[in-house]
């Protein structure tokens, strides 16, 4: 019986590089008018899935998407000697929360996944301000208010550091 499972096993992560196979399956879910899973539940088990070595590899492209808009949000503020510090501190929160995303994070970056596996998405202006929009809700307020310490406090020890090679 155990050859068997083995013999039949399926390579969710194989099939999800498989256009034609995303694409029927994306056919399936909206003949049937709602989400149709079957071994990992991506959206209650998406921190587990992105921890899995093997499957994390498919989601380095979200990964690498959202950080990019991460770090496009931070130097839209003009943030000096306190950027490095804020992505620093702001990129391991992000992570952190990346593995237990709420519910409706979880329909956005599952949105935002199943683009770039049908290779559909073409970036534009509102797909960006959606990611934008993705990557503040992701983090907490507490979250940000950490950042912006972190960058606050990068610029304090910097001021500090000056005055004390003038003195």
């Amino acid at each position: 019986m155990e050859k068997q499972t083995e013999e039949t096993a399926v390579n969710l992560m194989q099939l999800m590089l498989d256009e034609d196979w995303v694409r029927e399956a994306v056919r399936i879910e909206e003949e049937a008018g709602c989400d149709i899973g079957a071994g990992f539940d991506l959206g209650a088990n998406l921190g587990e899935f992105l921890q899995n070595p093997d499957e994390f590899a498919c989601l380095l492209e979200l990964r690498s998407l959202i950080m990019a808009e991460f770090l496009k949000l931070l130097a839209s503020w003009d943030l000096g000697a306190g950027m490095e510090a804020a992505v620093a501190y702001g990129r391991q929160l992000l992570m952190e929360r990346l593995l237990h995303p709420s519910p409706e994070a979880q329909q956005q970056l599952l949105a935002i996944l199943s683009q770039e596996l049908t290779a559909e998405a073409e970036t534009t202006k509102k797909d960006d301000l959606e990611l934008r929009f993705l990557v503040r809700s992701i983090l907490t307020h507490s979250d940000w208010d950490a950042i912006a310490t972190a960058a606050a406090n990068a610029i304090r020890e910097q001021v500090m550091r000056q005055q004390q090679l003038s003195a």
